[in-house]
């Protein structure tokens, strides 16, 4: 009697188990396609996810590349501005000095007649200055001979008076020569004007050793004037 209780609680607790574990195979076999179609929706939305953030990402990529392009546009229309700018100025500035230029000629050619006639007076008074004191050497010369007197070292002095002349006489004709020859629009008008100026200058030092060779024959002359030929002699 005891064991047909005791198979009967047994029938009871694996007919309660097999129950159980159907019931709990059915709600897995229920929940299968349910997590299967999670993870489909799953998957599909991280690939959807993939592909906004690519094409953010491009979309990004492609707003960069568009400012950097007008950034490029920008800075090359402003260099071009600056160049033109420059430009201007430069031919501005070229104009200028054509003007500049142009002026100082005019200026020039106006005063061309005036610095002519300046350059030919020096070369003429230069050439005065140098007959003058010719003519008192030579009438100096004229004085001693007809005086009859003797100076020792008079042959040395006239020959002083000459070699200074010659030197005085080459310089003024170089200052003759360059008096006619500056012309405002020429290949180079002002250096034409500074070597005119120092050939002016070395006449005029020329011309100054010329005229104290001839104070020196002057002066040596003067100092036997009171004297006779004989005592000019003795001495």
């Amino acid at each position: 009697m005891s064991d047909r209780k005791s198979m009967s609680k047994l029938k009871l607790k694996l007919a309660f188990q097999t129950a159980v574990a159907v019931l709990f195979g059915s709600l897995i076999l229920a929940a299968v396609p349910a997590l299967a179609e999670n993870s489909s929706s799953d998957s599909s939305n991280f690939s959807t996810s993939e592909s906004s953030k690519e094409a953010a990402k491009k979309e990004a990529e492609a707003k960069r590349e568009a400012a950097k392009q007008e950034v490029e546009k920008k800075r090359e229309a402003a260099k071009q501005e600056l160049e033109k700018k420059r430009e201007a100025a430069k031919n501005d500035l070229e104009q200028k000095k054509e003007k500049l230029k142009d002026d100082k000629l005019k200026i020039c050619q106006e005063r061309e007649s005036h610095i002519n006639n300046n350059m030919s007076t020096l070369a003429t008074r230069g050439q005065e200055r140098l007959d003058l004191f010719s003519t008192i050497a030579e009438r100096t010369e004229t004085f001693y001979k007809n005086k009859g007197k003797t100076l020792t070292n008079y042959d040395a002095l006239v020959a002083a008076v000459g070699a200074q002349k010659t030197v005085a006489q080459a310089a003024v004709d170089a200052v003759i020569s360059s008096s006619v020859s500056f012309k405002c629009d020429g290949s180079n008008p002002k250096g034409v004007a500074a070597e005119f100026k120092a050939k002016v200058k070395t006449m005029n030092s020329a011309l100054k050793d010329y005229r104290s060779a001839v104070k020196n024959l002057i002066v040596g002359v003067k100092s036997v004037q009171g004297t006779t030929a004989s005592e000019g002699s003795q001495r």
